[in-house]
């Protein structure tokens, strides 16, 4: 996935429960950060600003499918654009 001013791209955006990793690469010409929340508004992981050009993962266990929020927490980009939603499905039978 890529971020960049004031956006959230993401690459997949339905993805099965368990552990999701999200490979983020900072495109932009700012700082940018990544968390994950529920729709009820529980943060389940971040990880700490890049700076631009830089990369970083995150590890998130998805217990439930549903609709998660992939964004930027810093002051104000949120609000700018910088979210993305991400579908979790129920993992399909072996």
């Amino acid at each position: 996935m890529g971020e960049r001013e004031w956006r959230v791209s993401l690459y997949r955006s339905s993805v099965p429960v368990g552990v999701v990793r999200l490979n983020v690469r900072n495109f932009g010409e700012d700082g940018h950060d990544l968390s994950v929340r529920t729709r009820g508004g529980r943060v389940l992981g971040a990880l700490p600003e890049l700076r631009p050009g830089e990369t970083g993962s995150l590890a998130v266990r998805v217990r439930k499918p549903g609709r998660y929020v992939v964004f930027c927490s810093l002051e104000g980009h949120e609000a700018k654009g910088m979210r993305a939603r991400l579908s979790v499905r129920r993992r399909r039978p072996q």
